[in-house]
């Protein structure tokens, strides 16, 4: 015997509501995750920092050599090569 088609039809729209939940299900999880990871690298910087500069003073001399790494040079502005 045939099934009627609302039989079917309601069993689709159950498997869709099913797999809409999964699918919030795993989003949530990758978000988790991806929070996990980034805390994660946040310790490992830290603790690397920690590991190498044993005063504030010192970490405050490299971010200041970093930062005059990267600022553009001033003085070779108005001469000509």
């Amino acid at each position: 015997m045939r099934e009627p088609k609302e039989t079917k039809l309601d069993r689709l729209k159950a498997d869709l509501v099913r797999a809409k939940e999964k699918a919030s299900e795993w989003q949530a999880r990758v978000r988790d995750i991806e929070r996990q990871i980034t805390e994660q690298e946040n310790i490992e910087i830290v603790q690397a920092v920690r590991g190498m500069i044993s005063e504030p003073e010192d970490l405050r001399a490299v971010l200041n050599m970093i930062r005059a790494m990267n600022e553009p040079s001033t003085t070779n502005i108005g001469k000509e090569n």
